[in-house]
């Protein structure tokens, strides 16, 4: 299965956001530096991220990338929602009229605890804030 590091890179994309915060828009340069990533990268996050709302751009030559609205009131879960897929897990293709019984009801057999995987996780992100992060961050 492949992982993506999408949500983390997120993560501290807007960690350094936050603790910006007050002292103007941070430049995609600033924030690839932190992540060691390329300015292209980070700006296609930020699309992502702005049209979830998380963050608004200030164009022009001191332009940049700011918070939309306050660390404590962005979740983990926010976050993962706007840079991820919707679903964690993904079922390969299946024939439910397969004549093999695994082919066909695996899905349906699968489905309720990989929907409890991803409830969970959702629940636990919801309780973790930007804010929280950044201030565990000295």
């Amino acid at each position: 299965m492949l992982s993506s590091s999408r949500f983390v890179v997120a993560i501290h994309a807007l960690s350094v956001l936050a603790r910006h915060s007050g002292k103007g828009p941070v430049c995609s340069n600033m924030i690839a530096q932190s992540v060691h990533t390329n300015p292209v990268v980070i700006r296609r996050l930020m699309s992502e991220l702005e049209k979830a709302e998380l963050v608004a751009s200030t164009a022009g030559r001191s332009g940049g990338f700011s918070l939309a609205r306050p660390a404590p009131q962005i979740t983990l879960a926010d976050v993962y929602k706007a840079v991820e897929d919707d679903a964690v897990f993904r079922m390969h293709k299946l024939d439910p009229d397969a004549v093999c019984p695994v082919a066909a009801q695996l899905s349906k057999v699968l489905s309720p605890p990989l929907k409890a995987a991803e409830t969970a996780m959702t629940a636990s992100l919801q309780r973790t804030t930007l804010e929280d992060v950044s201030a565990a961050i000295h």
